[in-house]
């Protein structure tokens, strides 16, 4: 199989699990907005759900750079598929599957995941991260201070997940989960594909 085969199969295969995960937060939304009656609104675990949505999206543009790879050992695709492994199964939990006949109310469900939530967006997080350094190094270039900025952006947006972990105030997590909005906004506006 030839390298733009490679690609093809594997990035196929990546974006049908991001996909998957994409199509199941919409999915929820839509329950959401359907039992609208019986749901207390909060923003916060949305504006949280809108962050893990975008960090599917550029999990896609990654596919460009990561999987162009000349050959693939099992335990390489188990390394690669890692982070979009951990932020799918974000992306699953990100929003409630059912709202039940008593109503739902977000603040309360987004108390309840938000531990689970911060261990899961971290992970993703840091193994993107390896990813990425690994792919500088897979490439013989010589890391570039440009090289090492998102890593240092990447340690730095880690307060985020931190303070949601740790704390139950619900004002330190909007500070937390506003944390991440300008590293995500990054992160979007980088990404391109080129033929």
């Amino acid at each position: 199989m030839d390298q733009g085969n490679l690609f093809s199969y594997l990035s196929a295969f990546v974006t049908i699990v991001l996909a998957v995960a994409m199509a199941d937060m919409i999915h929820s939304a839509h329950r959401l907005i359907r039992a609208r009656a019986r749901i207390r609104w909060d923003a916060l675990p949305l504006l949280f759900a809108a962050i893990v949505a975008l960090f599917l999206i550029t999990e896609f543009f990654s596919l460009w750079t990561r999987f162009d790879v000349s050959q693939v050992s099992m335990l390489r695709l188990l390394w690669l598929l890692a982070t979009p492994t951990v932020f799918t199964f974000l992306a699953y939990s990100a929003l409630p599957d059912e709202v039940p006949p008593e109503g739902l109310d977000l603040a309360g469900f987004y108390m309840s995941q938000r531990r689970l939530w911060a261990v899961m967006f971290a992970a993703g997080a840091l193994l993107d991260l390896m990813r990425s350094l690994e792919y500088v190094v897979l490439e013989g270039v010589a890391p570039r201070a440009a090289d090492l900025i998102p890593a240092g952006l990447t340690l730095l947006m880690l307060a985020g997940p931190a303070l949601m972990y740790l704390s139950r105030s619900r004002r330190v997590n909007w500070i937390a989960v506003l944390w991440l909005v300008p590293f995500v906004a990054l992160a979007v506006m980088d990404e391109a594909i080129t033929a």
